[in-house]
């Protein structure tokens, strides 16, 4: 309940202030702000007192038993920032290895080595190696891999997977990749009618090869999910169930047994990012042997994502949602019945009860079995169909060395200990 953290010294700020207590402090209350409205609002919630008393210690009393706190504390969006600040837009100073040397919206965001970083490798050496680094921001991938191809750049931060075996071939290029929890889910309205029918979306679940939308739109680079949030990358959270198996027969006298025996028009909203279109267009294809005709209606993602929530709204959609550290925050955010991002507007009590208990369980055995549970759950009646998870793909240089692949985000490679092979 209570977690007390001594800072490291001689941590110092881009701008040469000292890391201390209160930088800490500020940045964590700011997180937890609903005011601020930051993304960590929910997950920060659980705190209920953050102190400060002295310099070099910092004091975290919490509402109730978390045993993945220090995980909350690594979220990619606690980086900690100078307590001085007044404006994010333009004041960019962390203690991270790489200090913002210019940032121009839509083109690009210059770094520069911070000679003051406190960390060294495993000789002693400081990091990072770089003395640099420019990230360009190319919309089209195509381009990007082009650019890869050409040398004008030396790491992709993502790969599309239609590229990667084309890349494979090519001796000068490098393709890393690492199993995560990265899925694309198929979500339905479970607040209104049709799928608020749990026979419908058994039918759809029956209806749907996720081997085949694995291969068809992500190359095969993935394992098969089996309709639950939690994967394999889990280790012994993940409930190792055999494949869901599809059944054309059983999904279309499910449909009738809605009344539906005549069969069923959808709308299904899906992002125009790789591999989002392939997915809707396999499933469409998959769905009409059922009985279902799925139209699916293509929006670019600030669309999707824009002010009018379509993702929350939409009757079927497909979300594109990253690995998370551990399972907990997918049922928090998304499944749980009051959650902010519930999609798929589902409300199951069982599933409530059961991952409220699996939020503070600090007995592991104990813990694995109500995540086993909650997946029991999301099979039998959930809301999402989700056909695999993604493994993160990246591309770069066959000269840049240093790069370890990570199942975290996608985008998440440790970037300080990279260097250039001469």
């Amino acid at each position: 309940m209570t977690w007390t953290f001594t800072i490291r010294q001689g941590v110092k700020f881009h701008s040469g202030k000292d890391l201390t207590s209160a930088d800490v402090k500020f940045t964590i209350d700011r997180l937890r702000n609903p005011d601020v409205g930051a993304a960590t609002v929910e997950l920060y919630s659980n705190i209920a007192d953050i102190a400060a008393p002295d310099a070099s210690t910092i004091v975290m009393t919490l509402t109730k038993p978390n045993p993945d706190f220090l995980l909350d504390l690594g979220d990619y969006h606690a980086l900690i920032v100078n307590s001085e600040t007044t404006d994010f837009n333009t004041d960019h100073d962390g203690t991270g290895p790489f200090m913002v040397e210019s940032y121009l919206p839509e083109d690009r965001i210059v770094f520069t080595r911070n000679p003051n970083y406190w960390m060294k490798d495993a000789d002693g050496n400081p990091l990072p190696y770089l003395n640099g680094m420019e990230f360009i921001f190319m919309a089209e991938p195509s381009a990007q891999v082009e650019a890869l191809r050409g040398g004008q750049v030396d790491y992709l931060l993502y790969l599309p997977t239609e590229f990667v075996s084309t890349l494979r071939e090519d001796p000068n290029i490098q393709v890393l990749e690492a199993p995560s929890n990265t899925t694309f889910v198929l979500r339905m309205r479970s607040d209104r009618d049709p799928a608020d029918d749990v026979k419908v979306r058994q039918a759809l679940k029956l209806g749907t090869d996720r081997n085949a939308i694995l291969q068809g739109a992500f190359e095969g680079l993935g394992v098969t999910g089996s309709d639950t949030p939690i994967g394999p990358g889990y280790g012994a959270f993940y409930l190792d169930a055999p494949e869901p198996m599809r059944d054309v027969e059983q999904a279309k006298q499910l449909l009738a047994e809605a009344g539906y025996a005549d069969g069923l028009d959808i709308t299904l909203t899906a992002q125009q990012i790789s591999p989002v279109p392939a997915f809707a267009t396999i499933w469409k294809e998959q769905m009409a042997e059922i009985g279902v005709n799925v139209e699916i209606q293509l929006v670019p993602s600030d669309v999707y994502y824009g002010a009018d929530n379509l993702w929350l709204e939409a009757d079927f959609a497909i979300t594109d949602w990253g690995s998370r550290p551990y399972p907990q925050p997918y049922l928090d955010l998304a499944y749980i019945c009051n959650a902010k991002w519930n999609e798929s507007h589902w409300c199951d009590e069982e599933l409530d009860e059961l991952a409220e208990q699996a939020a503070s369980e600090m007995d592991a055995a104990t813990r694995i079995q109500l995540y086993h549970d909650i997946q029991e759950i999301f099979m039998e009646r959930g809301p999402v169909i989700i056909p695999f998870f993604a493994n993160n793909l990246w591309g770069a240089s066959a000269r840049l060395k240093g790069l370890v692949p990570t199942s975290a985000l996608g985008t998440a490679l440790d970037l300080r200990g990279v260097y250039f092979e001469e």
